[in-house]
């Protein structure tokens, strides 16, 4: 059962109830209050009738007594009227027409009958005796009946009118936390908060769980914050900032898997930096890594974004390009690397570093199809590119 179901259910029981209560308890009171009011005027009609029918009694005249008894108690709410002799044996009667609910109602409620007796010099010469048919009882039950009716149906009115009410103090606000906390736990929204709210226990409520969200947000951000920076350390390395040995192999398979089918070209590009480790003998280690991160970073202009850059260890780079053209296109991007490493490079403290590097050169797939067989024949080709650079130099 919803919440908003189970408010208006239990607003409309407690109004009904309780108008219901109060109705039963103002018509019980009412008609005891009636019955009383009405065996009090029952007692004063027989009061009366006892000096109307005195004479009669007195001069045994039966049919001026029975006209007395119709004359006043006829549209007077009784039921019957009886004079009884000194020897209580019916004189005169009067019964009114037909059996009336009301007589039920009047015996059901306890009415007693009015008796009074009649005198005359002092000797009793007779009695009256009348019984209420109840009428103007069973006129106020039906009427408080109906009044009861009547207040049922506007309680249930102002119930639904209360719940609507309820609705939008209670169940909106815990409608919208509910919003907020299945965005947070089924998708992940942490962006999203609990509106305020009229009452103040929910609108606490609503503030803690925003508090709530703004921690978890704030920890979620920082989580993916460290997952980027470990899996920008994973994948890149740490001196250079170029991708590193384990992403360009990931690179490099998934590269050839793409391209087997559609036989699309590759390029490999193997480089080795020359008299490196002179440089880090004669300047220090500091020095070496201020070379590595320069030729990194000059290798990284020299090729377009779709292509790739990492640095295998020590001083081993390699470039990964995706669908150049020809042999002598990947060639090209090779001597405008080497151009651009022979730059002179300022080490600081006046000095002046003039790095050199060999690339060797292989294509896919004529030179292999699988990765181990383009980073053999990549490096076979680079190091004949050293060698053919020594040779050079020593020839001059």
């Amino acid at each position: 059962m919803l919440l908003q179901q189970a408010l208006r259910r239990t607003h409309t029981r407690i109004a009904i109830s309780a108008v219901a209560v109060a109705s039963m308890l103002l018509l019980t009171a009412g008609l005891v209050a009636l019955r009383a009011n009405t065996q009090d005027n029952l007692d004063l009609m027989a009061r009366a009738l006892v000096y109307n029918v005195e004479a009669a009694l007195v001069f045994g005249d039966r049919e001026d007594a029975a006209e007395s008894l119709a004359r006043m108690v006829q549209n007077e709410g009784v039921a019957a009227a009886t004079v009884l002799d000194a020897k209580e044996q019916v004189f005169a009667q009067w019964q009114a027409p037909g059996r009336t609910p009301g007589s039920h109602l009047a015996r059901l409620l306890g009415m007693k009958q009015a008796r009074q007796t009649v005198q005359a010099n002092g000797t009793v010469i007779g009695y009256v005796e009348l019984h209420s048919n109840g009428q103007r009882m069973l006129a106020f039950l039906l009427w408080g009946v109906l009044a009861l009716m009547v207040c049922m149906a506007a309680s249930m009115a102002v119930g639904h009118v209360v719940s609507q009410r309820m609705h939008r103090s209670i169940v909106s606000p815990l409608e919208a936390l509910g919003r907020v906390a299945r965005a947070a736990h089924r998708e992940r929204a942490m962006g999203q908060r609990v509106p305020r709210a009229e009452i103040a226990e929910l609108d606490e409520l609503g503030e803690h769980f925003n508090a709530l969200l703004d921690e978890l947000e704030a920890r979620q951000l920082h989580l993916q914050q460290e997952n980027l920076a470990l899996e920008h350390k994973a994948y890149h390395d740490g001196l250079t900032g170029v991708f590193n040995r384990v992403c360009f192999e990931l690179r490099l398979l998934a590269a050839l898997r793409q391209c087997a089918p559609t036989g699309e070209r590759l390029a490999l590009l193997f480089l080795d930096l020359n008299h490196f480790k002179a440089v880090n003998d004669s300047h220090g280690h500091a020095a070496g890594d201020q070379l590595l991160q320069a030729v990194a970073e000059r290798v990284q202009r020299q090729v377009r974004d779709g292509d790739l850059v990492a640095r295998l260890g020590g001083d081993e780079f390699v470039v990964l390009l995706r669908a150049p053209h020809s042999r002598e296109s990947a060639q090209r991007v090779a001597w405008e690397i080497q151009a651009a490493v022979q730059l002179p490079l300022p080490m600081g403290s006046g000095v002046v570093v003039h790095p050199s590097v060999s690339i060797g050169v292989a294509m896919f797939p004529e030179d292999g199809r699988t990765m181990e067989a383009l980073m053999a024949n990549a490096d076979s080709a680079m190091y004949a590119s050293k060698m053919q650079g020594r040779s050079a130099r020593a020839q001059r």
